[in-house]
């Protein structure tokens, strides 16, 4: 959306912190790669109790302990005014360490009701080495970019051994992924107000143009097959419009007639089954 229409200043304001907080996420996996010790590490769950959503950026299991992680990739100067608020200049961010108690409720109630007993630590982590919190309260569960490193070092836990018990409870916890957040707000949008075009995989613009049998973005240089960049387009449409018919002239205007209809027109019927006859065929 960011790239094929005009976001108002809040909806902007939303993607471009959902950006760098999955970049963020990204980061810390990459240190949770390293780890050597007996763990199980989930990324990514959106969980649900009776009525209630939560998400958690990283679940890491031990032998007796599992430690909850949500990363914060904020950059910039932060502070807490006088009455507790968090906040950036003059808007006021979310607070995350209430966010991270009520997961830690959560979760451990969604234990308990599946019979399991584990200790469970909950810790927030800021990833991002340009971020500055001033004005903040004492709290050992809340890790700043200078104590990641030690941090680290605490995660790799020495004795920790794993049996089916734990591999089970990690299947449960995968078992019960939302998946889909159900209150997240996008912009409202539709299809001829959008603008036509292949995105770029690499810098998500609509910079690109054909260049024999490659999608070459005049932006960030990178090059994409054709058959590829065609069959991001037919996804980015089913995601986008949810039950749309697929069919050669839908996709050849949602590439902004930069692929010829014969071209789309053999990707389409060597990735998707043909439905109808001639004139109204559509694929799935």
């Amino acid at each position: 959306m960011n790239a094929r229409m005009l976001l108002s200043d809040d909806d902007k304001w939303n993607y471009l912190n959902a950006e760098k907080g999955f970049a963020g996420e990204l980061e810390f996996d990459k240190l949770t790669e390293k780890l050597q010790c007996q763990c199980l590490v989930i990324n990514d769950l959106q969980l649900k109790l009776n009525k209630s959503y939560f998400q958690i950026d990283t679940v890491i299991m031990y032998q007796r302990e599992i430690y909850l992680i949500d990363v914060k990739n904020f950059e910039g100067d932060f502070y807490y005014d006088a009455d507790g608020h968090l906040k950036k200049g003059n808007r006021e961010i979310r607070n995350p360490i209430n966010q991270l108690e009520r997961c830690e409720n959560l979760f451990r109630q969604l234990l308990q009701n599946y019979g399991y007993k584990y200790h469970v630590e909950s810790y927030l982590v800021h990833i991002n080495p340009e971020f500055t919190l001033y004005q903040a309260p004492q709290n050992d569960h809340v890790i700043f970019p200078t104590q990641i490193k030690k941090f680290m070092k605490k995660l790799d836990k020495p004795y920790s051994i794993l049996n089916e018990g734990h591999e089970k409870l990690a299947e449960l916890l995968i078992s019960l992924d939302q998946e889909e957040f159900p209150f997240a707000e996008f912009p409202l949008y539709e299809y001829t107000h959008l603008q036509k075009g292949i995105l770029s995989s690499s810098c998500h613009t609509l910079s690109t143009s054909l260049k024999g049998n490659t999608i070459l973005c005049g932006l960030c240089g990178h090059e994409e097959y054709v058959d590829s960049a065609v069959l991001r387009c037919v996804r980015e449409l089913v995601m986008l419009f949810p039950g749309i018919k697929i069919t050669t002239n839908l996709v050849f205007e949602w590439c902004n007639e930069m692929v010829s209809k014969k071209t789309i027109r053999r990707i389409l019927l060597q990735n998707y089954i043909a439905k109808g006859n001639t004139l109204g065929r559509y694929f799935e």
